[in-house]
């Protein structure tokens, strides 16, 4: 059973949505208007919820993570529409449908953070509205490709600003009220708040009680009497989450943990036991299976193809959690929040280049992207300096990028892997909480940076998790400062171990699941038996990829081959 909740508008009397995200699901007539749509399983029908008052109806799809009603939320929609009024966003993962049968028009708002997507087609005079981009996508009549959208995929791992496979769809930005007409056209989008970055000086123990505040009440609230999982890894965000939730006065109705690795004598699940054992919580320990090619239809539905296919390892674990669960708790973000981005004397746009456009990129923009794109590169450039310009009043660059990365990363490629999570039971994003936003908007990036907050919150509040290892430094909280060179030390002896030992441990994704005859065998007939495919590309420049790679497998061109892989399985599915 799915946790997702779908809808579909049109403005075409009779243009009923033709697509389903998953079997458990079909298509009711909706509230909103003549012609809306919605989709739902027996599970998510519990994250849908609506009201009336006057001629405006309103739907909710997702989760709150504060106490606020349903009439409050749409009386305070409507002073926004009416009078112009503050519109002040509840802490959650939903959407919201707005609708006035007086004047058919139709208002959606995003969250803050738009982590439920949802999408807008136009063209030849048919509009439609849905949650489901694949669906969409399917019954569109005009599919033309958007090749400056599809570029900065290739090149970033993540569409940019609005941009989707196709020209005539795109998304619709976070914290946004969206205004279409009675024909379903986009009129006006507003953005109802903005970012800032106002840095205050206070006690570090100050900081760290109100977040372990916000921490609480949000977490109370999301998993109130539900079965609860928490994925658990040898890092810091899942570990501080452990604490919060095994306190001894959170309100869920059960609760399990568990982690996987891509092998049997992982680290990081040998880790996330012994949080687990410290915290007293029951815990599962599972070995990533070579799943990708038989769950790749279902990966789809879930992520949309927004991120490349061997990305999602939650995908393993839907079964578990579909049967297990209610809610699963993510620990996303926390490490964006509680760190710096790393941009101290670096040039912006070195940054650009370094942190965000992949390695194996180069061979994608060559061979896919500009025979139909030439510029694909310096776009991509100006696209992040229109961005940069945008935000200049943050005069803080680290807390900038900490926007980019926010606004445009996590939107576009964090959000749709945690709809993996969603194929079973609904994403509980203690750190996409409003309020922990707003905190560490006012907390100056000295205090943060390395991680030495997130540390020293560990340290005060679960002294016991904080004497087990952290897997980046392979040492204790107490003592990782001994390793100055993060990462380095511990790499290297790991190297050293496998050198003497002659073994070549599967380290990434892809590696599992391409490197081997039934893996090679799939890629072959995804991207060279595929028509679709290969009229926007030639069969030689696939087998020539696929060459590259397993004649000399490494991160650049396993990057490239599953960018490639996820290209392909768009066009198979939509045309």
């Amino acid at each position: 059973m799915s946790a997702f909740c779908d809808i579909w508008l049109s403005n075409r009397q009779g243009d009923q949505p033709l697509y389903t995200r998953f079997s458990d699901m079909e298509w009711k007539m909706g509230s909103l208007s003549s012609g809306s749509w919605m989709s739902y399983s027996a599970t998510s029908k519990h994250f849908l919820q609506d009201t009336t008052e006057g001629a405006y109806s309103l739907v909710l799809i997702g989760q709150l993570y504060e106490s606020v009603s349903l009439p409050n939320m749409l009386k305070q929609c409507i002073e926004y529409i009416e009078k112009g009024k503050p519109y002040k966003d509840a802490a959650g993962h939903y959407l919201l449908f707005v609708s006035n049968r007086l004047s058919n028009k139709t208002y959606v708002f995003t969250n803050r953070l738009g982590t439920w997507h949802v999408y807008h087609y136009s063209s030849g005079g048919t509009h439609r509205i849905s949650t489901y981009y694949l669906g969409l996508a399917k019954q569109a009549e005009n599919k033309e490709l958007d090749w400056p959208g599809i570029n900065s995929f290739m090149q970033m791992g993540f569409f940019a600003g609005d941009a989707t496979y196709l020209e005539h769809i795109k998304i619709l930005p976070p914290a946004t009220c969206s205004v279409f007409d009675e024909q379903l056209q986009l009129v006006e989008q507003k953005r109802y708040w903005n970012w800032s970055f106002e840095p205050v000086t206070r006690t570090v123990e100050d900081i760290e009680e109100e977040l372990h505040s916000i921490l609480h009440a949000s977490l109370n609230t999301a998993l109130n009497n539900k079965r609860v999982s928490l994925p658990i890894s040898g890092g810091l965000d899942s570990r501080m989450l452990t604490g919060i939730v095994t306190e001894g006065n959170q309100r869920y109705g059960s609760l399990w943990s568990y982690s996987y690795g891509l092998t049997d004598d992982s680290v990081e699940t040998k880790i996330a036991a012994q949080i687990a054992e410290t915290a007293s919580i029951p815990f599962s320990s599972y070995t990533v299976p070579n799943y990708l090619f038989d769950k790749t239809g279902a990966i789809a539905a879930s992520v949309e193809l927004f991120q490349y296919l061997p990305g999602t390892r939650q995908a393993c674990m839907t079964e578990i959690l579909s049967r297990d669960a209610d809610v699963v708790i993510g620990g996303h973000w926390g490490d964006v929040w509680m760190d710096d981005m790393g941009t101290a004397g670096t040039d912006l746009n070195s940054w650009f280049q370094k942190k965000i456009v992949k390695k194996g990129s180069e061979w994608l923009v060559k061979e896919i992207c500009e025979p139909y794109f030439p510029k694909a590169k310096e776009v991509l450039q100006a696209y992040f300096n229109e961005w940069n310009k945008r935000y200049a009043y943050v005069q803080d660059a680290d807390f900038r990028m900490k926007i980019f990365k926010t606004d445009q990363w996590s939107f576009r490629w964090t959000v749709p892997s945690l709809r993996m999570y969603q194929a079973a039971v609904l994403p509980i994003l203690p750190f996409y909480d409003n309020r922990v936003l707003d905190l560490f908007a006012t907390v100056p990036t000295d205090v943060i940076k390395g991680r030495e907050f997130e540390v020293s919150f560990i340290k005060r509040y679960y002294p016991e998790l904080a004497k087990i290892r952290w897997q980046e430094y392979d040492s204790n909280l107490y003592n990782y400062k001994k390793f100055n060179n993060r990462h380095f030390i511990y790499r290297a002896v790991s190297k050293g171990k496998r050198m003497l030992s002659g073994e070549k441990p599967v380290m990434r994704n892809w590696e599992l699941f391409y490197l081997n005859d039934t893996g090679k065998k799939n890629l072959e007939n995804i991207l060279i038996d595929n028509p679709a495919l290969c009229e926007i590309v030639p069969v030689a420049k696939s087998k020539a990829l696929l060459d590259m790679f397993y004649k000399e497998p490494s991160a650049g061109n396993g990057y490239a081959v599953s960018m490639m892989h996820t290209l392909a399985q768009f066009m198979k599915t939509v045309f």
